[in-house]
């Protein structure tokens, strides 16, 4: 016999179980804070704030697509890749044409391999992570071809003013990455579109009962976290000022993690693009923590790795208390 459940605690039932991933994640950001604040008197300082902020603004930006992604039961694995292939692009033609030609072309390079990644997936049924792997490979191939396998520098002073530069003093990198956010929360809760990727995420059979194309929207959701990509791409490209074709390995991979560890499910459906935001700051402040201590820069791969773990772990027992 199951036990009736009172009025009052149903109806707050389901908040606290759509909150008990932002509470969990934010709690464990204001440890973290406290713990490297006590442990590296130099965390707070002004100067490695402002560092923190422009060096983890490429991946909130990357998270932010990634989120649209994985709501909708997917993954790709091929970001680092699109990353560096599109500052490649980038900056071999700015050189040559402009900043304006250089940017704008450079752009159409993540969105196009979405279109491949969401057409492999949706006509092929071929697995998102095995699809977006070839293509990573693809990407990477590609990056090293366009710089001949050099770093290429030397760009327009104006365009990395963009990145390099601060508003009020804080990063433009960090202001621009806010932003996308902000589109994205429109995009997610304001918009049908936001709506289709939940549906498909959650069940992809009842959404297409639904009258959802659902194909549709698992390429559109590809090419989104593409374009984001490349945005990100660019803006890498001019906070550093130069690039090279192995730049943003294993990048994918932090964005995921921050991803899970932000709220959002690994089986789909279910996430909060704002939640990514905290997860992404977690993985930042970790290995800025590591800077600070001067940890052997391998130990780092291994930190991330165990962050990765520990977020599958607790998307899990997320789902546990979700069927309780």
């Amino acid at each position: 016999m199951s036990a009736i459940v009172p009025p009052a605690v149903s109806r707050w039932r389901g908040p606290l179980r759509q909150s008990y991933g932002l509470i969990q994640a934010f709690a464990v950001l204001i440890l973290l804070v406290v713990v490297i604040s006590l442990l590296s008197p130099r965390f707070l300082s002004t100067i490695n704030i402002t560092n923190l902020m422009a060096q983890m603004s490429v991946n909130l930006i990357v998270a932010a697509g990634m989120t649209v992604v994985m709501i909708g039961g997917e993954f790709d694995i091929s970001v680092g890749s699109v990353v560096a292939l599109t500052a490649a692009v980038s900056a071999t033609l700015m050189k040559l044409y402009g900043i304006v030609p250089g940017v704008a072309l450079s752009l159409l390079v993540g969105p196009a391999l979405g279109v491949v990644n969401g057409i492999i997936v949706t006509r092929g049924r071929i697995p998102s992570f095995i699809a977006t792997l070839g293509t990573m490979m693809m990407a990477r191939s590609l990056a090293f071809v366009t710089t001949g396998g050099r770093v290429v520098a030397d760009l327009p002073d104006a365009f990395k003013a963009i990145g390099q530069g601060q508003t009020f003093g804080i990063p433009n990198p960090f202001l621009i990455a806010l932003a996308t956010y902000a589109i994205g929360w429109v995009l997610m809760t304001r918009t049908a579109f936001g709506k289709k990727v939940y549906a498909v995420g959650a069940n992809r059979t009842v959404a297409m009962l639904s009258g959802i194309r659902a194909d549709r929207v698992k390429i559109m959701s590809l090419v989104i976290v593409g374009l984001a990509s490349s945005f990100a791409g660019n803006l890498l490209l001019s906070r550093i000022g130069a690039i090279q074709a192995d730049t943003a390995r294993g990048l994918e991979f932090e964005v995921i993690a921050a991803v899970v560890i932000g709220g959002t499910s690994l089986y789909g459906g279910q996430g909060n693009i704002l939640r990514t935001i905290i997860g992404v700051i977690i993985i930042a402040l970790i290995r800025n923590f590591l800077n600070l201590s001067r940890i052997d820069i391998f130990w780092q791969d291994f930190a991330t790795g165990a962050i990765i773990v520990v977020a599958v772990l607790l998307d899990a027992l997320q789902k546990r208390i979700g069927r309780t």
